[in-house]
């Protein structure tokens, strides 16, 4: 097995429960199950007291597997009653947040403007049945550069955009995502993408992209889509170098979308070397293999495997306990995160043009900020 976790530095509870959350499961002769049902009761048990947020998106799984594996008998009442209603909760939100689809894609669609589902709105229904829904934080949305500013527009007709900072308004003008909160206050709030993530450190092909998706099975519409079964990896791939964390559920979702929408390994490694993003996609697939049983083969991440040097560097980020620390603005985690970015994309140069560009841009909001400073009165 040449997969290595990146789960190290994880509560091993937590990864019981994210092993057991898998709706997709692999024949035990193939690959052992990780967990005893013993140590699942057990990781279960502190539930009742308390729900880590990292467990909440994950409780209609858990819930609807104890009964999958016949262990809900054997849960004691109050957990049984808090993982239940916790499931009802989030599948009403699911709902909502499917119900908000509905009008607002109703609105892209008139205005012309296509959009890809992204994550959690584009696994509800797909990945995750109805009534087990791995929901996200938020909704994100994807549309061609040419159709953000229209498509922002009709989001700010019944939401308000998130600003950075008043301090950053050249840095928010070039952002490739847009965030929007409710007016009343509620949910959800929506992750507007021109681009999956930042085009400086990633090369990737929008019109390919675009032309690889295909239509969303739950809307009934050709303008909804999906990114093809080997976009979404590396999405998720790239998703989790930008968090420095490739142990969350984006391991869970790339496990069911490997196992049920059986992405094309050649296909994969073609467009990873595009992207240049087979680092990142290595850490991701290598984890899902050693921690989720999934069914990589050692011959594809051989194939993707960083130098030793640099696997050796990249895993001593990913150990470290900056990353996971809640105040992304200490000197820490910066450090690390110019480190990351000089490691882990696949050309060390897109990493110093991306380091030298986001310089360019705080010196511009730096000059924004004193042309708008108001002058002291004489």
């Amino acid at each position: 097995m040449t997969g290595h976790s990146c789960c190290d530095s994880k509560p091993e509870e937590y990864l019981l429960l994210l092993h057991f959350a898998r709706i997709s499961r692999i024949a035990e002769t193939q690959v052992p199950e990780r967990h005893h049902d013993i140590d699942i009761l057990e990781a279960l048990r502190p539930l009742s007291a308390s729900i880590d947020p990292a467990i909440t998106p994950l409780l209609p799984l858990i819930y609807h597997n104890t009964a999958r594996t016949g262990l809900r008998c054997r849960l004691p009442p109050e957990l049984t009653a808090t993982l239940k209603n916790g499931t009802m909760r989030l599948v009403a939100q699911d709902l909502a947040n499917r119900q908000w689809l509905l009008r607002n894609l109703e609105a892209f669609e008139k205005a012309h403007i296509p959009v890809i589902l992204l994550k959690g709105a584009a696994f509800a229904g797909t990945l995750y049945p109805d009534n087990t829904p791995r929901l996200g934080i938020d909704l994100d949305l994807l549309v061609t550069g040419d159709c953000f500013d229209d498509a922002c527009a009709i989001l700010g007709r019944t939401m308000n955009p998130v600003l950075l900072s008043d301090k950053r308004s050249a840095t928010h003008d070039t952002l490739f995502e847009r965030v929007f909160t409710p007016r009343d206050g509620g949910i959800p709030t929506v992750e507007l993408h021109r681009d999956l993530t930042n085009p400086s450190i990633f090369h990737i092909n929008q019109q390919r992209l675009w032309e690889a998706s295909r239509r969303h099975p739950v809307y009934n519409s050709e303008s909804v889509r999906l990114l093809s079964p080997e976009d979404t990896l590396l999405h998720l791939a790239v998703h989790a170098f930008r968090d420095l964390d490739f142990c969350n559920h984006n391991i869970l979702d790339a496990h069911e979308v490997w196992c049920q929408w059986h992405p094309d390994p050649e296909s994969l490694t073609d467009r990873a070397t595009q992207w240049g993003a087979r680092k990142a996609l290595f850490y991701l697939l290598a984890t899902c293999q050693a921690s989720m049983g999934t069914p990589v083969s050692d011959t594809l991440l051989n194939s993707l495997k960083p130098s030793r040097i640099c696997d050796g560097i990249n895993r001593k980020i990913l150990q470290s306990p900056v990353p996971s620390t809640t105040d992304r603005n200490t000197l820490g985690y910066r450090l690390i995160q110019l480190m990351s970015q000089l490691t882990f994309p696949d050309r060390l140069l897109r990493g110093i043009r991306f380091q030298v560009s986001y310089a360019r841009l705080r010196v511009h909001d730096w000059i924004i900020g004193l042309r708008n400073r108001p002058h002291a009165s004489l």
